[in-house]
């Protein structure tokens, strides 16, 4: 009686967990059918056309600005700022005054000096007309002539040093912020401004040695920067460096670019591109198209195929792309696409291998054009 209870309570169990197992198979297998038979979603996408051209390389470099003329104002001499005749981010003009210092004790020293000069003059005078009457020798006149010429220098000298207690704009341009108060003593070579010429501003870079065939002085070239990046600066190259860098095969150059709207800034850094002589035929598409990723940079291509029902439909096929330069929102790709391919611009993020699209109109990601400065 007891085996038998045993026998029921297993077989009822076995009828249990059967049932469950295979409602969970029942309901998997059910799950799969679903999405077998579910249709895949359309994605709405941009696209343009790959396009085969003659494109113009260019020569590319990443640079620092600096002004035309800038230095940092200081004076040749200590003492006690009296006068501060400018304020700070002021234009000023060459020569015009910037700070006087106290000079009191210098101009002192020159009455002094100017009037042991008038009297070494008066000696001088007397003693070449006293050796017309043979009164004294030519000795004491070639004395007195020593006496005074000593006298001249001295005062000369004590003029140059007061000159320099003034301290004047050496070239015409922008000041910076003022670095000293009235009544300050300096010392000589101590800031007391930042004076910029921005009417024209220099561009340092470097580029390969390799490329220097490509490049000469005179020859114009492309800029544009983080603080305007809708606008391209035009220049040419100022200088090259007579030599390489042995360490690094490098070639400094030199552009120098008009500023007459005073954009640029000393400091700033600049992408330069220096367009190559020759051309060559490449395929290109928008930047937009690219994606990115570690194992390889890919396209999503557009092909048409027939439909189950014999309609037509759109469909993204991943490829992988070798890419080249990259100039005016355009890529250049080696190898992964053909001239003529339709590729994806915006709405990859939603695609993967195989997915129905949908193109849309417009292209949501047009670049506007951008400003071009000579």
């Amino acid at each position: 009686m007891k085996a038998k209870r045993i026998i029921l309570m297993l077989i009822a169990s076995g009828v249990v967990f059967g049932g469950v197992f295979g409602f969970v198979a029942f309901r998997n297998h059910m799950i799969k059918q679903y999405f077998a038979t579910l249709a895949k979603p359309v994605v709405a996408v941009t696209t343009a056309q790959a396009e085969a051209v003659n494109w113009q390389g260019v020569v590319a470099a990443v640079g620092t600005l600096q002004a035309q003329n800038g230095v940092d104002i200081s004076a040749s001499l200590s003492g006690l700022i009296k006068e501060i005749s400018f304020q700070s981010g002021q234009e000023v003009r060459r020569g015009q005054l910037l700070v006087r210092l106290d000079a009191e004790v210098e101009l002192s020293d020159l009455r002094s000096a100017q009037a042991d000069q008038d009297l070494a003059r008066i000696t001088y005078d007397r003693s070449k007309a006293l050796l017309r009457s043979d009164t004294v020798s030519q000795s004491a006149v070639d004395k007195a002539e020593a006496e005074f010429k000593v006298k001249a220098a001295k005062t000369a000298g004590l003029q140059a040093q007061i000159a320099k207690k003034s301290v004047f704009a050496p070239f015409d341009g922008a000041l910076g912020m003022r670095k000293v108060d009235l009544g300050q003593y300096i010392q000589p070579g101590q800031t007391i401004v930042n004076l910029q010429d921005l009417s024209q501003m220099l561009c340092d870079f470097s580029v390969s040695q390799k490329d220097l065939g490509l490049i000469a002085v005179g020859q114009n070239v492309r800029m544009t920067t983080d603080a305007w990046p809708d606008m391209t600066f035009i220049g040419e190259i100022a200088a090259l460096e007579p030599q390489v860098e042995a360490k690094t095969g490098m070639l400094a150059v030199q552009a120098r670019f008009p500023n007459a709207e005073r954009r640029l800034r000393p400091g700033m850094f600049a992408k330069i591109d220096i367009n190559r002589p020759e051309t060559e035929p490449v395929i290109t598409v928008p930047a937009a198209a690219i994606t990115y990723a570690l194992h390889g940079d890919a396209v999503f291509v557009v092909r048409e195929e027939a439909g189950a029902d014999g309609k037509a439909i759109l469909r993204a096929e991943r490829a992988v792309v070798e890419l080249g330069e990259r100039q005016g929102g355009r890529v250049v790709v080696r190898k992964g696409i053909r001239a003529g391919d339709v590729v994806v611009t915006s709405g990859q993020v939603k695609l993967e291998n195989g997915s129905l699209v949908q193109i849309a109109a417009e292209d949501p990601l047009k670049l506007p054009g951008k400003t071009v400065l000579r």
